[in-house]
Formats: C-alpha cells, structure tokens, sequence
C-alpha cells in the first residue's frame, strides 16, 4: 500500500486540506492517508490552540464520508512533543511493507531547515504541494539546492491552495462567514463551541 501521512495543527480544518489529501491520492495514487492532529506541534508552542478534543472532532466530522481518510492519534495521544522526523520513522518501522509518504505544503518545504533532524525527514518520500501562484522558482531552487533528494521529492501543482487556518479564524473573530471555506459540520461545531471569537 501508498501510505500519506498529512500532520498539522487543524485549528480548524478546512476545504483547502481536504483537497490537498484528494489531490494526493488522485495524482500519487496513494490507498490511505493518515491525518495526524498535533498536540503539542514544535513550531508552535507559544501559540493559542483550540483544545486537542475539540481539533480531532472537526477532523473526524470533516473526513468522516471519505473511506481514504483516516485519523490517527500518534501525534496526540500522549501530549507529547512529536517531532516529524520521528513521526515518519514511526510509520516507516510500523508499516514497513508499505511506501510512506509525507505530505507537506510549499511554505513548509521552503523553511525545511528550521525543522528538527530536517536532512532525516528529506531521506523519505516528500510530497510537496504548490500553496503560491508564482512560476515555482523557489521550489526549483531548493530542489537544486537538495538535489541528492530529488528522487523522493514530489511536487503536486496542477493546482493551488492557498486557505489558511489562520485565515477562517480571523474571518470568525471578525464576525464575517466561512461558508464553503469548511464543511458544514466543522462550522458548527465552530459556532457551538464559541471558537475564535
């Protein structure tokens, strides 16, 4: 089996991640992808976070009518700091008859050095995905730059998403609506729950 594993904050989850995991496994021909709810994501320990309970619901809601999709709780089940290089070597061992990969988007691959252990998560299959509407130059230039990895580095960008969590947040604070921006049950769970005013 193609195996995606799709991290992140998802406070909330949005339409932009849901078509990123679908573009995935249309064009990677991928047979499941994990998405993993971060606790306690490194990068972002200072910030404010919608309690983990409240961030795994949404995703459970969003996902729940793609059979694809699946949550896992490896990234916060202990409330732990998990590091990705050691989230995809988890996976790696635990699936070891299967091909994994990692999907992350074009802002993140670009700041690829910041991350902990970074050369180790470059070992492994990358799927990259396009989030900025420009001719990709940066992309080219830090596969050039990484050119020793470029035979586990895939770049989707036959389209670009470019919704932000941060965005539909700001949207709700400012009482304007996220209709379409995320699926009807994550929006109510948003209202019900008084989240991000």
């Amino acid at each position: 089996m193609k195996i995606g594993l799709f991290g992140g904050t998802f406070d909330p989850i949005h339409v932009g991640h849901l078509i990123v995991m679908e573009n995935c496994i249309n064009l990677m021909g991928l047979d499941k992808i994990f998405i993993l709810p971060n606790s306690n994501p490194p990068h972002k320990l200072k910030n404010h976070k919608s309690s983990t309970e409240i961030r795994v619901k949404m995703v459970k809601e969003a996902i729940k009518d793609n059979p694809r999709i699946e949550i896992n709780d490896y990234d916060y089940k202990d409330n732990n700091i998990h590091y990705t290089f050691q989230t995809i070597e988890y996976f790696v061992n635990a699936y070891n008859e299967d091909e994994i990969f990692f999907i992350m988007g074009e802002d993140s691959f670009l700041e690829i050095e910041t991350w902990k252990n970074y050369k180790r998560i470059l070992e492994n299959n990358i799927i990259v995905f396009k989030r900025y509407s420009d001719d990709g130059k940066k992309i080219k230039n830090k596969l050039n730059h990484y050119s020793k990895f470029r035979d586990n580095i895939f770049i989707i960008d036959n389209l670009v998403v470019d919704i932000s969590s941060s965005l539909i947040r700001k949207l709700v604070m400012n009482k304007k609506s996220i209709k379409y921006l995320v699926t009807d049950d994550v929006e109510l769970i948003i209202k019900k729950k008084d989240l991000y005013v």
